[in-house]
Formats: C-alpha cells, sequence, structure tokens
C-alpha cells in the first residue's frame, strides 16, 4: 500500500503536463524563438491604447486578453501551433497564456519581462 500512493502521485502529475507547453522566457530566448520559428503566431495581449502608444513587435497580432475567448477565430486554427505571445510586463501574458492552455493551445512561450524589458534591452519595436 505504501508503494500505490507515491505511484498515484506520479501518475497524476504527469498527467497534468500533458495538456500543453507554457514556458517563460526571458527577451534573449524570446528573440530566438521568433528567429527559429518565424511562422509561430505572435500575439500581443495588450490593449490598444499600448500597442499605438508603446509600439509593438513586428508582424504581432493584437487580441487583447480579455478578449482571447471571444476572438478565438483569430488565432491558430491548430492547436500545436507556436504562439509566442507577450504583454506589457509580463502579467497579463500569464492569464493569457492560462486561457489559450484552456481553449486547447498546446505550445506556448510567453515574454516573461513583457515588451517594457524587450524595450529595455534595446530590441526593436514598431508604430506602424
Amino acid at each position: 500500500m505504501r508503494l500505490a500512493l507515491p505511484l498515484v502521485l506520479i501518475l497524476l502529475l504527469s498527467g497534468c503536463t500533458s495538456s500543453g507547453a507554457w514556458e517563460r522566457v526571458d527577451v534573449e530566448a524570446f528573440d530566438q524563438a521568433i528567429e527559429d520559428h518565424p511562422k509561430a503566431f505572435l500575439l500581443d495581449v495588450r490593449t490598444t491604447s499600448e500597442w499605438e502608444q508603446d509600439g509593438h513587435l513586428e508582424n504581432a497580432t493584437l487580441i487583447p486578453h480579455t478578449s482571447l475567448e471571444d476572438r478565438r477565430d483569430e488565432l491558430p486554427e491548430d492547436k500545436d501551433e507556436l504562439i509566442l505571445l507577450y504583454c506589457r510586463s509580463g502579467n497579463r501574458s500569464q492569464d493569457a497564456a492560462q486561457t489559450l492552455l484552456d481553449l486547447g493551445f498546446t505550445n506556448l512561450i510567453e515574454l516573461e519581462s513583457g515588451i517594457t524589458g524587450w524595450k529595455d534591452a534595446g530590441m526593436p519595436v514598431s508604430y506602424a
């Protein structure tokens, strides 16, 4: 009986990770992911005013984190497609990543410092 409990815990914990991958990375790793996966879906989950005032990453799609469920038809059809996401500072993108997992997406990389950290690192943004 004593061995059964650890086995059950291992099975439960391993089942938790099979629903999808969500990785929080720094600016360097996020930039590398963009370079390594040029066809990945780049998702900005900030507000429209932040997008306009602070710029955005080139080729990003703006869908505010509170609108992800309502605008799911704008997300990739393939739930396994890589989604690279960011917000302003890395807080809302965590909520957005969880929402994406709940919607069935399985392959997420989130910029932990947001666009603020991106810009602080001297990385380019677009205002067009």
